[in-house]
């Protein structure tokens, strides 16, 4: 089994709240009784208690995503039980299945059964799951079929993303990872309002790691010498317009490039597994 490790930093501000308000809040909440917030989510379309939506749905937090270092879809595997999501020739020929059920196949022109959902549009490969998806807000993976709501190509499940809106309240964060075989990361965001009833974010991240097999080329047709690197960058831009206190309009627009390779089934050639240069 591969050994990856890593090693993150994250430094964050934001101009918000004041120290004497969190002692208050905190005296409080020793007072009070403990109790359990409602979890909310959007799995009908509609922001419901998770205990009045009659689906399975496993609802992972900011909190959850962040502490399990969830970048992209293949992360999700950790903490969603029956999930799986596998590549062949590319991480952009994915397959996701949910309870063993899904799309099984190489063909570009195949749509997965697990639909990918990200801000409510839906992204018809799950490969574009694998580039960084940035800050994020929740993810829902709702397993079973779900196409009274979510239309075709979710016969075996939706996997439902919600990425961090802009913010009124001025504030940046930065991150810088690093790890065996050359990984190294840097990702930040700022937001904060633009005019009046008008706020925006704007994230930026770029991450390689070398391959962690040696590959025999031979006589073969392939001419990269390892796999499963990666090699990826993601800028994306959002403005909030709130014209009243009932209505609002988001914005999203992101360009990921990605150049990653993982195994595949056509190369003759083998792969050796390559020493970490860590323990």
């Amino acid at each position: 089994m591969r050994r990856i490790n890593h090693l993150r930093t994250t430094v964050s501000a934001a101009v918000v709240g004041a120290a004497a308000f969190g002692l208050a809040g905190a005296a409080a909440a020793q007072e009070a009784p403990a109790t359990v917030d409602d979890i909310i989510v959007t799995a009908q379309l509609r922001e419901q208690s998770l205990q009045d939506v009659p689906v399975v749905v496993t609802s992972l937090s900011e909190e959850a995503l962040e502490k399990a270092g969830v970048r992209d879809i293949k992360d999700l595997q950790i903490l969603t039980p029956g999930m799986t999501v596998t590549s062949t020739q590319s991480e952009a020929s994915t397959t996701a299945r949910i309870r063993g059920v899904g799309t099984v196949g190489d063909n570009p022109g195949l749509e997965s059964s697990v639909g990918v959902v990200i801000d409510g549009v839906y992204r018809s490969r799950n490969g574009v799951g694998f580039g960084d998806l940035g800050e994020l807000s929740r993810i829902e993976v709702l397993k079973g079929p779900q196409g009274t709501l979510f239309g075709k190509n979710t016969s075996a499940g939706v996997i439902n993303i919600i990425t961090a809106q802009p913010s009124f309240n001025p504030g940046f964060q930065a991150e810088a990872t690093a790890g065996n075989y050359g990984a190294w990361g840097v990702a930040g965001s700022v937001t904060g309002p633009i005019a009046e009833g008008v706020a925006g974010r704007l994230y930026a991240a770029a991450r390689q790691r070398d391959g962690f097999y040696d590959v025999d080329t031979g006589d073969g047709p392939r001419t990269t010498t390892d796999d499963q690197n990666q090699d990826f960058w993601t800028v994306r831009g959002q403005l909030l317009i709130q014209p009243s206190e009932n209505a609002s309009v988001r914005l999203i627009a992101d360009y990921p490039s990605a150049t990653n390779t993982a195994a595949s089934a056509w190369s003759p050639a083998p792969a050796r597994r390559r020493p970490s240069s860590t323990p």
